[in-house]
């Protein structure tokens, strides 16, 4: 099976569908740094390309195994504010609302494509309702899915 992800599967996503712009924005821009690649690579990103976007940006480091695991190594000041957790460093195995999360991402790491869901808000919360997430795959060897990149926008 071939797993590289062509700008017609990613119109697949139908980014009309997406509740933010900066979703959108995410996409033309990992599409950008990937270039010809089936994903980009972390050394491809430059977060001052992004800085609009950080605030809603979460990435994790896949920590490969038979059954993956992920560590966050960049959670934003805005999803810090919409979750009351600071979820730099954070094992998302650890966290009460991940589990099928972590079902999604696993996902991710075997067929090395994005997605994008609308979910409702894991958390009591009374400034959200429901959340919606673009997933995106990175690979340092262009074969392994070794980090994630994902927009959070948290919505009511």
């Amino acid at each position: 099976m071939d797993n590289n992800l062509n700008d017609s599967e990613v119109a697949g996503l139908d980014p009309l569908t997406f509740t933010c712009d900066k979703q959108r924005d995410l996409l033309a821009y990992w599409l950008k740094i990937r270039g010809d690649l089936s994903m980009p690579r972390r050394q491809d990103l430059d977060p001052s390309d992004i800085t609009r976007l950080l605030p809603s940006i979460w990435m994790a480091d896949v920590i490969a195994g038979d059954q993956p695991s992920f560590k966050v190594r960049l959670f934003g000041t805005g999803l810090v504010q919409a979750f009351q957790i600071e979820g730099t460093s954070m094992d998302l195995e650890g966290a009460s609302f991940t589990g099928d999360m972590i079902i999604r991402l696993t996902d991710l790491v075997k067929t090395k494509q994005p997605y994008y869901i609308e979910c409702e808000f894991p958390l009591e919360s009374e400034d959200y309702k429901y959340y919606s997430t673009l997933t995106l795959p990175m690979s340092s060897d262009n074969e392994n899915v070794d980090i994630i990149l994902s927009y959070v926008h948290c919505f009511s």
